[in-house]
């Protein structure tokens, strides 16, 4: 009763908006023909669902902590939210806040008098750790981490800085991470080409070619209904097997968890490294190191009667 009187709320907030411009979030997305039915066919999107809408919901919860915690350190916070807009690419966007730092102390932002345009991220610990650098967002496994870059960019370019700054926060931990970006031309050059030939397609009421289906992409789009007949159209054979397409679609189903059990892993077995025996509630956490002792091999048992 209580859970489903929230997900009717949650569901109730879930709403789409007409999109008039290149949103600064999204123009690192991979595929251009989502960008252009983002801005022409926005209404046929289809909605997500409201786990999704739990997800942004405690986004917004999370950088409003940080916010907090970021004023509550004696850190100064200027311009939070500020809207930008650059009418020749019809690029759109507002940066979360500017964080105003002693450019005393750090050299390189004295050309932009310490002020520094920011944006807080918060993820889950497994994506936490394995961000350090804005390499690591460009190569990250997630499509929606490979585009915050080009989002921060955008600000840049727009703000005429030179540095920018994630903060980034575990959603379990609360810890929180510093991650800086300096300007870059060449990916500011390929997203402004990006927002001409979208508003291209635009004008003329056209659209590419679907690129190639890739799942982590593909897969929960809004427009997959749109393009999945031109994806079966270019498809070398169809064929109808009801018991390969169960087996197929089991074959998805472990194939997720086997993603989700691998993460899991490496981030439990990284926690214990260099420790030779510990227990965790029921469980034997043993360890030693191998080859060269640069490698270590971590075992895990559960102890009956406990």
């Amino acid at each position: 009763m209580v859970i489903e009187q929230i997900r009717k709320w949650r569901e109730s907030r879930i709403k789409q908006w007409p999109v008039r411009s290149n949103r600064a979030s999204e123009l690192g997305h991979e595929c251009l023909r989502y960008l252009i039915l983002n801005r022409t066919r926005w209404q046929e999107k289809t909605l997500h669902d409201a786990r999704l809408q739990s997800i942004f919901d405690e986004g917004n919860m999370h950088e409003k902590e940080v916010i907090r915690v970021l004023v509550a350190s004696g850190l100064n916070i200027a311009e939070q939210q500020r809207a930008f807009e650059w009418k020749e690419y019809q690029i759109t966007g507002y940066i979360d806040l500017k964080l105003l730092l002693d450019s005393e102390q750090l050299e390189f932002l004295k050309p932009q008098r310490g002020v520094v345009p920011t944006e807080i991220k918060s993820m889950s610990p497994f994506v936490f750790d394995k961000v350090d650098d804005i390499e690591d967002m460009v190569k990250g496994k997630y499509p929606y981490l490979r585009r915050y870059p080009s989002q921060l960019n955008l600000y840049l370019l727009m703000d005429g800085k030179e540095w920018g700054l994630f903060l980034l926060k575990n959603k379990v931990t609360g810890e929180l991470k510093e991650v800086w970006m300096q300007l870059d031309y060449d990916l500011g050059e390929s997203l402004l080409k990006k927002a001409e030939a979208i508003n291209t397609h635009v004008a003329n009421d056209t659209l590419p070619e679907p690129m190639p289906y890739d799942e982590n992409t593909c897969k929960d789009c809004g427009y997959i209904h749109i393009c999945l007949p031109d994806i079966k159209r270019d498809a070398l054979q169809f064929t109808v097997d009801p018991d390969m397409e169960s087996k197929i679609d089991h074959w998805f189903e472990l194939d997720s968890a086997r993603k989700e059990y691998a993460d899991l892993d490496k981030y439990i077995k990284d926690s214990f490294r260099d420790k030779e025996k510990i227990i965790v509630g029921p469980y034997l956490i043993t360890g030693k190191p191998i080859g060269d002792n640069k490698g270590w091999k971590t075992k895990i048992q559960r102890l009956e009667g406990i």
